[in-house]
């Protein structure tokens, strides 16, 4: 938790309901989703894992290559026993939602960030059906207050779409999630997903964390950082790019029903990039005939932000920015619980403009996903 959250704060009147749009639930163990996989892909990662456990025949999800030096978790959501109480319905429940009166929890799994790193597309897309039905099976129905953003693996597109059929329809649904790529955004390699998504009227939603992730790339524009703060501070790069290749792509031309969601890729950054793309537009404009208005017009009507981290310049600077950015239309309230740069609700409620406060702490929420 950042360390001015924790500080004793004036009390305030709570005028305001509460969506948080980035929960992330924990498989207990990866033995937990052996229960839901299918049995030949549940043969094959039971052999890796009685072999040997070396580098060519172990069994494992993809991973980063960078990691914080103390800890991802906040230390005041892991046992002594190493248990993480993101991994137990009853202690999201009791920290987070009764805590801070939350009226619904968007889960966004903590464990499938990765999935798009993994080489193998058919392993990845049954990870993902079986996380889907595990998270469905013992969260959704533990607490109504828990709503389901379904994991689809991007490699290949097409398993991606009959995913999202699979579970289309279910009322509990409200978000499809996708780790990224070396692949931006906008290119036609999604578009089967946005497809699918949009027949359903799902937002599609990009989470930090698949960058350097076993076959991706860091994702920076000039190479790989050395140290986990530069890549850590340079997420947002990732954020402007898909930014710009959805608008110019024409993915929001095509479905215009479609909403794409960024969460933890910041936002300070969308001001700038409004006014630029906006400017570059004007000039070449006939390169993509398909953005027939300003490209802001786009993107503040399709793309949506979650409000973690809250980057914390002076109050005016912050309104003036939320401002710019249009943050009443575009801002969704997030925590990250259980991570380490937790956002705590009300330090973030008190530093928002408070005509903008139901809008980004409920509204919008309610609206993307259909609550």
């Amino acid at each position: 938790m950042i360390a001015d959250q924790t500080q004793p704060q004036e009390k305030e009147e709570k005028t305001y309901n509460l969506i948080d749009c980035d929960v992330h639930h924990i498989l207990p163990s990866f033995d937990k989703l052996m229960d839901y996989l299918e049995p030949g892909f549940k043969r094959r990662i039971e052999l890796a894992s009685n072999a040997k456990s070396e580098a060519r025949n172990a069994f494992n999800m993809p991973r980063r290559a960078y990691f914080n030096p103390t800890s991802t978790a906040r230390v005041d959501t892991m046992d002594d026993d190493g248990t993480n109480h993101a991994s137990i319905p009853q202690r999201i429940k009791e920290d987070l939602l009764d805590r801070y009166d939350i009226t619904y929890a968007i889960l966004m799994g903590n464990d499938l960030t990765t999935i798009s790193g993994m080489p193998d597309p058919d392993l990845a897309a049954a990870i993902c059906r079986a996380y889907n039905d595990w998270t469905n099976a013992e969260w959704i129905s533990y607490d109504s207050r828990f709503k389901h953003s379904i994991w689809v693996t991007p490699q290949d597109p097409q398993q991606a779409a009959d995913e999202i059929h699979r579970w289309g329809n279910d009322p509990n649904v409200v978000q499809v999630g996708i780790g990224q790529m070396d692949i931006l955004a906008g290119k036609r390699h999604y578009w089967p997903i946005y497809e699918a998504a949009a027949q359903y009227n799902l937002p599609v939603g990009f989470h930090v964390g698949a960058e350097s992730a076993g076959l991706n790339s860091a994702q920076t524009a000039v190479g790989a950082p050395t140290h986990y703060i530069e890549l850590q501070t340079g997420v947002i790069s990732i954020g402007i790019q898909n930014t710009i290749s959805l608008v110019c792509e024409g993915v929001f031309a095509k479905w215009p029903n479609l909403k794409v969601a960024l969460l933890e890729y910041g936002w300070t950054w969308l001001p700038g990039l409004m006014w630029r793309l906006d400017r570059e537009w004007y000039s070449f404009r006939q390169e993509v005939p398909w953005v027939t208005k300003p490209p802001s017009e786009y993107i503040k009507e399709h793309i949506r932000v979650g409000s973690q981290p809250l980057e914390a310049p002076s109050k005016e600077y912050l309104h003036q920015t939320l401002e710019m950015m249009s943050a009443e239309k575009m801002m969704l309230f997030a925590t990250d619980y259980p991570h380490w740069d937790f956002d705590d609700p009300n330090y973030v409620m008190r530093k928002l403009p408070k005509h903008m406060r139901q809008a980004i702490a409920y509204e919008n929420a309610r609206e993307l996903y259909g609550l």
